[in-house]
């Protein structure tokens, strides 16, 4: 099964709204378009984690989280992932097969994303992915991380490209991927 959760309630002003109602029509559009099985917009990380604890053991193929990031987290409705509490619910509902997407803005960014993906690979014993940057058309950041590796990208990557033409991916293939795609490239 694949899922995606994003967060119902970013916070107020208009960029917010505007975000929770991109991140509800995209769920709508990947679970039209056959990318997700089933998308929840969750009110609170106690709500996301008891939707996720109702999943049958070792059934999930992804999980998708969106929302906002900054190194080392991600947020729902304001609040911090609690981390050992996100550990403990999904770490019997993956498998070494599965992936869990932090679509979420600079949750692999430096030192602290370093930790933060490492935690999640080795503990889950699956695929982490994230992105080291501000989430956006030419400067995603997008990587991966398998359980007891070492980060494939530099921590200095959390700087701002100094040509987003030739630094952050057009001469490379750029690494912010659209949100009906479930799949994530290798080398990411």
């Amino acid at each position: 099964m694949r899922v995606t959760i994003y967060d119902k309630k970013p916070g107020p002003g208009i960029t917010n709204s505007f975000l929770a109602i991109s991140w509800a029509i995209g769920a709508a559009l990947q679970k039209f378009a056959g990318t997700a099985d089933e998308t929840y917009g969750a009110l609170s990380w106690d709500d996301a984690l008891s939707w996720l604890a109702a999943k049958p053991a070792g059934t999930l193929i992804s999980i998708q989280y969106w929302g906002h990031g900054s190194p080392g987290t991600a947020y729902l409705a304001g609040q911090p992932l609690p981390l050992n509490k996100f550990i403990a619910t999904v770490k019997s509902k993956v498998t070494p097969l599965s992936l869990v997407w932090w679509r979420v803005c600079s949750s692999f960014q430096g030192a602290q994303g370093y930790t933060f993906s490492k935690r999640l690979a080795d503990e889950l014993n699956c695929v982490i992915a994230g992105f080291t940057r501000v989430i956006g058309p030419m400067q995603g950041g997008l990587h991966t991380r398998k359980p007891n590796t070492e980060p494939s990208w530099p921590v200095t990557e959390s700087e701002l490209p100094k040509s987003w033409l030739t630094d952050a991916g057009l001469a490379r293939g750029n690494n912010t991927i659209f949100c009906l795609t479930d799949k994530i490239p290798d080398g990411w």
